[in-house]
């Protein structure tokens, strides 16, 4: 197991109500939106949303990510983290990680232990058991989530 991994709940930041909200995929190579997820918390359980266009190709809407009936998600165990961040590409940077999923998709927080304040968030996916490699995610701004702007995020650039 890679010495990087601390699955100790108590050194990496729960995921939280606070951790709910818009976030955006880059394409790496253009800078571009690629991609926008909404982390929702609706009464006890969470879901991951993503924005898809609609049959006419003009207007847009939020579908829950899953391939299955399971669409809330639930906490990884610590053994599940062990598993899924314990290979050699993970050993750089140090930190622990907290992971909700369902059975083909998964939210993830990185909490590293040099900068506590850096946490950074990831979407994963999921075949079985395995994991595939995590995909950054980037909080929105606060005023994408204003009423004045919902439009503002249908006209972004996607690439």
């Amino acid at each position: 197991m890679a010495n990087n991994l601390f699955v100790l709940p108590r050194l990496g930041q729960t995921i939280r109500q606070e951790d709910s909200g818009i976030y955006y995929i880059l394409n790496q190579q253009t800078g571009r939106v690629r991609s926008l997820i909404q982390l929702v918390r609706e009464n006890l359980h969470w879901y991951i949303l993503q924005l898809q266009p609609i049959a006419d190709g003009l207007d847009y809407r939020w579908s829950v990510l899953s391939r299955e009936n399971d669409c809330a998600l639930q906490a990884a165990t610590d053994k599940q983290i062990a598993h899924y961040f314990s290979r050699p590409e993970y050993a750089e940077p140090a930190g622990a990680w907290q992971v909700m999923r369902n059975a083909d998709f998964g939210f993830g927080k990185f909490t590293p232990i040099e900068a506590p304040e850096e946490v950074s968030y990831a979407i994963l996916t999921f075949d079985g058991e395995d994991m595939q490699r995590p995909v950054r995610l980037h909080k929105a701004p606060p005023e994408w989530l204003e009423k004045d702007n919902e439009t503002d995020i249908l006209q972004l650039e996607i690439a």
